[in-house]
């Protein structure tokens, strides 16, 4: 079963990843830098999976996206791995 992450659940692990209280606008600063790499983020929901490749293209270290994925969803993912 493939599992999923939302739109909203997105913008979380961005807001942790920029250390903001904000997901909005750290979204919005997210998809500035990194839009033209690997598409937008935040407004709509993908696989989990290819969230985290996504991520694993960003130059946010692949522990912290481990680590806020698993505080916003309570799922364990391995970015290194995909």
């Amino acid at each position: 079963m493939s599992e999923y992450i939302s739109a909203q659940d997105q913008r979380l692990v961005i807001e942790k990843l920029y250390r903001s209280t904000d997901s909005i606008t750290s979204t919005e600063k997210f998809n500035s830098e990194y839009r033209d790499k690997i598409g937008k983020l935040g407004d709509h929901s993908i696989l989990l999976t290819e969230f985290g490749r996504k991520m694993k293209k960003t130059s946010f270290s692949s522990y912290d996206v481990e680590r806020f994925i698993k505080d916003v969803l309570g799922k364990t993912i391995d970015i290194d791995t995909l």
